[in-house]
């Protein structure tokens, strides 16, 4: 009888992995077989017109929040009913001094009180104070930023010859708050070097608040180390840091994840793992990684370096088809990022785009927890019919709190998922 139970055993043992084989070439077949939904020309030729866009003219002229006006009193009760686990994902990297920005690196000096304290508690206060030059990293400045780790983009951040969104031009010195010396030749030159201001009177990210969205996770890293494994490569070294992601493969992740653009509503978050971060820097209690600065410099950390994959051109413009209130992604920039590569017609074309056209830019988060659960639920459920279990995970609350800092281009953020 054991020797029978044995053999059965080990039957449906076979069985089991039959039929997940099937089902996964199943839907290899279909993605081999895919035709695109939104067709995205071979060449681009233009950036959005920052003055007249959808958006532009949409929220009219005298907007300052963009694609965020999709998100109303309805439209944030509904995303918050989407919570039904209670299941919180944190989408933000850790910072720590040494975080690398562009102009700076964080740095932070912590000061102990006076020993014994004040009154009869002994109270001594502790604070952090941010320094002028960093120790740290002593050939670069080191400053509290306001955009350094996981940031949401305003739209002053890039722009088309000094205008953005809504025909803003953020070179014009009347809008310059609280600004010092001579303004030289702006808007239409450059100012004298002892010219300082501090913010911009509009389209600062105090407009922002809190972001309340639909977020849905886009796993094309997932798709694509598939790709590798069965072409016999090790999938941990993907993606190298000059991939480009194309729309197809974006669709063909949707796709995967029993999802379609119709699945997809304007003022949507779009959350778009391309496994970067994974390689990385990745706080995953499964398989956390703390190689930053590779993450940031182009997958090496011998020189300073910033870039990596992202998104290439049309998939940049598949995105602006969506009208989503953000994109967000698991690399520096979103969009491809490769310092060795030759100059392109546009410098940056995904950031101009997208914050010309109302969209807020959410870079560097953190999305391989989210990930691993729903790659495990989709695998739970794959013979399952019900379409709608198997997709639910890649939907959630997206939560985003800005620090309202007036006038600033941007903000560092500590973004949630809450299913």
């Amino acid at each position: 009888m054991h020797d029978l139970n044995t053999i059965f055993l080990d039957r449906w043992i076979v069985l089991f992995i039959l039929i997940l084989i099937s089902t996964m070439s199943l839907k290899i077949q279909a993605q081999e077989n895919y035709t695109p939904m939104d067709l995205i020309p071979e060449r681009i030729l233009d950036l959005p017109d920052p003055c007249n866009n959808i958006a532009t003219r949409t929220w009219g002229s005298d907007d300052q929040r963009g694609n965020l006006n999709f998100l109303t009193a309805e439209r944030i009760r509904e995303n918050l009913g989407l919570i039904k686990l209670g299941k919180v994902y944190d989408l933000a990297h850790m910072l720590e001094p040494g975080q690398m920005g562009f102009a700076a690196f964080l740095d932070f000096k912590s000061n102990l009180g006076q020993w014994p304290g004040r009154g009869a508690g002994n109270s001594i206060t502790n604070n952090e104070e941010t320094l002028g030059n960093s120790t740290f990293n002593p050939n670069r400045s080191g400053v509290l930023q306001f955009e350094i780790g996981t940031q949401l983009d305003g739209f002053n951040h890039f722009t088309q010859g000094g205008i953005t969104y809504n025909c803003f031009d953020t070179r014009d010195p009347k809008y310059h708050l609280h600004a010092e010396g001579d303004s030289g030749d702006l808007p239409n030159g450059n100012p004298d070097e002892n010219y300082v201001f501090r913010g911009h009177a509009r389209m600062g990210i105090e407009n922002v608040g809190t972001i309340i969205a639909r977020g849905i996770l886009i796993d094309v890293g997932e798709l694509l180390r598939e790709r590798e494994k069965l072409a016999g490569r090790d999938p941990e070294n993907f993606p190298s840091a000059d991939y480009e992601f194309s729309p197809e493969e974006i669709e063909q992740a949707l796709l995967r994840q029993n999802m379609t653009l119709g699945d997809i509503e304007p003022g949507d978050a779009l959350l778009i793992r391309t496994a970067w971060a994974g390689r990385y820097w990745t706080s995953n209690p499964a398989d956390p990684r703390n190689e930053r600065l590779k993450y940031l410099n182009n997958g090496q950390d011998r020189e300073f370096l910033p870039g990596g994959p992202g998104l290439n051109w049309r998939a940049v413009q598949w995105t602006l088809n969506r009208q989503p209130v953000l994109v967000a992604a698991d690399v520096k920039s979103i969009e491809i990022a490769n310092p060795l590569h030759g100059p392109d017609p546009f410098h940056r074309p995904g950031h101009v785009s997208w914050l010309s056209s109302g969209i807020y830019m959410l870079e560097d988060v953190d999305l391989e927890e989210w990930s691993a659960d729903c790659e495990k639920e989709l695998k739970d459920t794959d013979s399952s019919s019900d379409n709608l279990s198997q997709k639910s995970c890649y939907i959630g609350t997206l939560i985003v709190q800005t620090i309202p800092i007036r006038g600033s281009g941007g903000s560092t953020v500590a973004p949630i998922i809450i299913r």
